[in-house]
């Protein structure tokens, strides 16, 4: 397949892919912001992963597709975690931590090695993040390395939210949001939206503008409910 070719599939899959992870991880949100003021403590259902993990799957096919590798591996991450939090929230016994760990290191390798071979085969090259492409004007778009190390490391930070509430679910054995995931839910949010509106990603920036009416209000409900 050219490398045109290859630009009008990921024109074409652009919106699709990209808005509809949008509208899982929105509701995701949405669903929880409403059942914690109803309860009047910030909380998590089963629910909240299931849309996670759908919005990770998808969300990690689109940046394949728009050749976005850092983004794509975070996804892959973070629809691990999802799949964990589901686990530990399951009637069923959980499986181990050391079991956990090992399907995040498959996960991360096999997405890595499939993100190799499209790369090469529907490209011709390595090439490992690259701008969306324009609708107005069609050439591509370059940025410095720096910027997209912004990206990058504003992504990575955006995804340690889900980190920490991994690490404090394994300690507790418990699928939980503390105000941990909140703070860095606002900070990786913040510097997300600054890179994606620097590199004209309509869609990454729409996803981004969803959740900080949330964030700011589990973190008020999390601090009333210490008051208390």
């Amino acid at each position: 397949m050219t490398s045109s070719m290859t630009d009008v599939w990921r024109l074409f899959l652009y919106f699709p892919l990209g808005l509809a992870p949008a509208i899982f991880f929105g509701s995701r949100f949405i669903v929880q912001w409403i059942q914690s003021e109803r309860l009047k403590q910030s909380t998590v259902t089963p629910l909240f992963w299931k849309l996670s993990l759908a919005g990770n799957l998808l969300f990690m096919l689109h940046y394949i597709i728009q050749v976005q590798y850092p983004f794509a591996l975070i996804q892959a991450a973070n629809g691990v975690i999802s799949w964990r939090n589901l686990n530990l929230m399951g009637k069923r016994k959980p499986f181990s931590t050391g079991t956990a760990i090992g399907i995040m290191a498959a996960a991360l390798t096999a997405l890595t090695l499939s993100f190799a071979g499209q790369s090469y085969l529907l490209i011709g090259e390595w090439d490992w993040i690259r701008t969306p492409t324009k609708f107005i004007n069609e050439s591509r778009v370059h940025h410095s390395f720096g910027w997209h190390l912004l990206g990058a490391f504003s992504g990575a930070l955006f995804s340690s939210r889900f980190w920490v509430q991994w690490w404090q679910a394994e300690h507790r054995q418990r699928s939980e949001l503390r105000s941990a995931f909140w703070w860095l839910s606002i900070a990786g949010s913040i510097l997300s939206l600054i890179y994606f509106v620097g590199i004209q990603d309509i869609v990454s920036v729409f996803n981004q503008s969803f959740g900080l009416i949330p964030y700011v209000r589990n973190l008020m409900l999390i601090n009333h409910s210490k008051i208390k």
